[in-house]
């Protein structure tokens, strides 16, 4: 097959699962988000649970209508040491402003065990699972067929965030309280483009979904769990996902890394 139409037909092949793909989130998710804003708090947050295993759903369907194999990978122990990085920085990030003199933030202890921490990574990394085989274990795949890294991992971002923001907007369930919607947007928006960045990289070094996973799960653990037992801030604009800290860390992480590996990666991967 000469070479241009070979191009056209990886093009077209990984198109093809990435409108597949999106469909099949929009159409799985979209009923789930209208129930959220019908039901009360409690019934919302377990719809969110729901929520979180679209992706991976939607990867399957997706394989099984356009017959593009979803990226699995095998699990490396270097990579998944690498991707608990975030989640350990920012619970160092929260100790130095702790003993920062005039800080806000105050440390209460160390409130939870080895073992408890343990359970709730793997728990995490369980329903993680069911966002990253989606986003990583299939778009990411195919957006690299055609595209670099960087042009790759800032249309997956775009659409990752985008995915959050109808469950931004339904009352306390996922948002810092205290903080106007407009600013849990932007603040969320830079830590999950630092953040999205970051296991971008990770995927590079071995095409697998499990570094992914496993970052995402120490992410919300130790973010949304684990820290907030040890550590609380006067300041609404600083603790969990939606504060300052997070969009800091991600950010500053994704500068140190990224950049290296974009300059490696900027070929597609099939073209």
């Amino acid at each position: 097959m000469p070479g241009s139409a070979m191009h056209q037909t990886i093009e077209q092949s990984s198109n093809r699962a990435v409108r597949a793909f999106l469909m099949c989130v929009i159409v799985l998710g979209a009923p789930l988000i209208v129930a959220m804003y019908l039901v009360d708090t409690s019934t919302a947050e377990i719809l969110v649970l729901a929520f979180m295993v679209v992706p991976a759903v939607s990867a399957i369907l997706a394989r099984l209508f356009t017959g593009v194999h979803l990226t699995i990978g095998r699990p490396s122990l270097a990579t998944l040491l690498l991707a608990t990085i975030p989640g350990i920085a920012m619970g160092l990030a929260y100790g130095a402003l702790a003993i920062f003199p005039g800080s806000s933030m105050a440390f209460f202890g160390w409130d939870v065990s080895i073992t408890a921490i343990l359970a709730g990574i793997a728990q995490a990394s369980v329903l993680a699972f069911g966002e990253e085989l989606g986003w990583r274990g299939y778009l990411l795949p195919q957006l690299r067929r055609t595209r670099s890294f960087m042009a790759a991992n800032s249309i997956l971002v775009v659409i990752w965030f985008a995915y959050h923001v109808p469950v931004i907007f339904v009352p306390g369930v996922y948002s810092n309280p205290g903080i106007p919607t407009w600013a849990s947007l932007l603040l969320f928006a830079v830590a999950i483009t630092g953040f999205s960045f970051f296991v971008g990289a990770l995927w590079e070094k071995h095409h697998d979904v499990w570094g992914a996973t496993f970052a995402h799960g120490v992410w919300n653990y130790l973010v949304q769990g684990a820290w907030p037992l040890m550590f609380i801030a006067a300041s609404p604009w600083v603790m969990g996902e939606f504060g300052v800290v997070a969009g800091a860390i991600t950010v500053v992480i994704a500068l140190v890394w990224v950049p290296r590996v974009a300059r490696r990666h900027r070929a597609p991967l099939e073209m």
